[in-house]
């Protein structure tokens, strides 16, 4: 079976043998549309009590369209805050399986240049302490580990002499406390 179709864009029948045409898969998850979905851009419409959603940054003095200039927006629906609505969770999936399933066959290359950026740099490292107060503050990254961990030292003067082998058991500086360790 074939999986794709012809597709002209927005020509007439008249102009169609200059109409450019595309091919695209018939498997993709297409969207539904509400044709007849809007968002006001301006003032509040009359009689609307959103407050919820501000209409415009408290420092913008740019004054707002009045009267309100509705904007086409067929795929508001789409929109899910929550993440609960199963349409939108049903459509997300579908695209993924759909974008997956086009690019396996990059799976390979993907590995090669993960590997290659890996080689590439020092995943066990730290950033140049910062006085901050009483503290020295600073981050480290360790091989293995995809966040980052955030640590204080007690400053007790205005210079530092970081004495690190490279090991990730080995504080920078004396005293050293993690505050968070994002990958926990």
């Amino acid at each position: 079976r074939n999986n794709y179709r012809n597709l002209s864009f927005g020509l007439s029948h008249q102009h169609r043998p200059q109409a450019r045409t595309v091919l695209a898969m018939t498997n993709y998850p297409i969207p539904r549309r509400e044709e007849d979905r809007v968002v006001y851009a301006g003032v509040a419409p009359q009689g609307s009590d959103d407050t919820s959603v501000p209409r415009q940054s408290a420092e913008s003095s740019e004054k707002l369209l009045d009267p309100p200039v509705p904007i086409p927006d067929p795929y508001g629906w789409l929109r899910d805050m929550k993440r609960e609505n199963v349409e939108v969770l049903d459509h997300l999936k579908a695209e993924n399986e759909y974008t997956q399933g086009l690019i396996k066959h990059l799976e390979p290359l993907q590995e090669k240049l993960y590997n290659e950026f890996l080689r590439s740099i020092q995943e066990t490292d730290y950033t140049v302490p910062r006085p901050r107060g009483d503290y020295w503050y600073y981050t480290r990254t360790f091989e293995g580990k995809s966040y980052t961990q955030y640590c204080r030292a007690p400053k007790t003067s205005d210079t530092f002499q970081v004495e690190w082998d490279g090991s990730k058991e080995l504080p920078i500086l004396p005293g050293e406390e993690v505050y968070l360790d994002v990958n926990v």
